[in-house]
């Protein structure tokens, strides 16, 4: 897939020509900021959008940024490893499921005394990351976005099966029945990967839980009744041969997939989209989530973090108020990359634009007043990987739910009562 060069003149230019009304403070005015660097977690079209920011930051505010662009497997390990080294980005970009162990081995920052220095005011940001990022006390990292779980849907496949596009308020049922119709020789209905991120909303769709307390969680409720019917109907779904099989995943990722036209619709986050805008004739939008009781979606968000060891964490501050703020968010939310956690953004012709896809942008919005986040704490990443793990037996290699379930308890519920 070819970079985002022209994507990135059209919204460095964009920005710049409306910046002077923004009603932000001029970062040209003030003092020229310390060199830092930045690392974020990006795919090729991601990182094109990251380098229009930090191109748009550097010509506004005259400052230098080192841009760090890692795929999304490698991000976390190599922060790991340059925070042992002692050689931590100044700033890095960080969902908040992860970010709980840096701040536990006093890695970060808390960035909300940092921010209000440079006279940022939370008041216009949506609630729900900025509680997702609150750890201890305190603001710990800055949101960027505020996307949540879609459907995505190929109109091409649609159209040639004769299948009608997806409703608001859709059910389950109405959501199996249209990936059993998708499904051909040649094309699978619907893909769904096997972590709690994607099995979150219906689990609590349904009325259970993940765990037995979402603030200080000791154990995990996936056996209990509304969890467990949940994930039964995914493994349904899944025996009734409208999901892609562990063949045809372990050959490609079901995104790939999605583009190439194998699999008619995937679930997914605001993340795809850069990437999905530049494959050719590809002809897509997103849906809502089906709900299978009452509607609900999963909080998916990064912020950005000021590294505890950086020397110049004013100018780190600086560039993250420029990053979240207006003219910064207006950029990201251009490339495609983000659902704005700035109010202002989000409602504007920048993310909501129909002539970019996807047209439907509007339910990344109204799923807003439905999201819940997974539970912020030291452990949940590797509770995250044990459940991963498992439901992908239950779902791929057809080991009964119950089994798996039990095993997810013997081995996530230590890592919870830190154990």
């Amino acid at each position: 897939m070819r970079a985002r060069g022209a994507l990135a003149a059209l919204t460095v230019s964009a920005v710049l020509a409306v910046s002077a009304c923004a009603g932000e403070p001029d970062p040209a005015s003030e003092a020229t900021p310390a060199k830092i660097t930045v690392q974020v977690r990006a795919e090729p079209e991601e990182a094109a959008v990251y380098r229009s920011l930090v191109s748009a930051y550097q010509k506004e505010s005259g400052g230098e940024v080192e841009l760090v662009a890692v795929g999304r497997a490698d991000h976390l390990t190599r922060l790991s490893t340059a925070f042992a080294s002692g050689d931590a980005p100044d700033v890095f970009l960080i969902n908040y499921r992860e970010y709980a162990p840096f701040v536990q081995r006093g890695a970060v920052a808390p960035v909300g005394p940092l921010i209000d220095k440079q006279g940022l005011d939370r008041g216009g940001y949506y609630e729900e990351p900025l509680s997702a990022f609150s750890y201890r006390g305190a603001l710990q990292c800055m949101p960027q976005n505020i996307s949540s779980l879609v459907v995505y849907w190929n109109r091409a496949l649609f159209r040639q099966a004769g299948v009608a596009p997806p409703k608001a308020d859709w059910t389950w049922a109405e959501f199996v029945a249209t990936a059993r119709a998708l499904t051909s020789a040649k094309t699978k209905g619907v893909g769904i990967d096997p972590s709690i991120t994607r099995m979150a909303p219906f689990i609590w769709s349904s009325g259970g839980s993940i765990v037995d307390n979402d603030e200080k969680p000791t154990r995990t409720t996936l056996h209990e009744p509304g969890a467990r019917a949940a994930l039964q109907a995914v493994v349904d779904l899944i025996g009734t041969g409208a999901t892609p099989t562990k063949a045809q995943l372990a050959a490609q990722d079901l995104d790939e997939q999605f583009m190439t036209g194998k699999v008619a619709m995937f679930l997914s986050s605001r993340v795809e989209v850069p990437a999905l805008r530049e494959q050719r004739g590809l002809d897509f939008d997103v849906a809502s989530l089906p709900v299978l009781g009452k509607p609900a979606s999963v909080l998916h968000s990064d912020a950005y973090c000021v590294a505890n060891s950086s020397e110049h964490k004013d100018a780190a501050a600086k560039f993250i108020a420029y990053a979240v703020g207006h003219q910064g968010q207006t950029i990201t939310a251009l490339g495609g990359r983000t659902v704005p956690s700035l109010r202002a953004v989000a409602t504007s012709p920048a993310f909501l634009s129909p002539t970019r896809a996807p047209a439907s942008s509007q339910v990344f919005l109204d799923a807003i007043p439905h999201l819940r986040h997974t539970p912020v704490t030291p452990s949940w990443p590797e509770v995250e990987d044990v459940i991963g793990n498992q439901l992908q037996r239950a779902f791929e290699d057809r080991v009964p739910l119950d089994q798996v379930l039990a095993e997810i308890r013997k081995q996530a519920d230590p890592l919870l009562r830190g154990r």
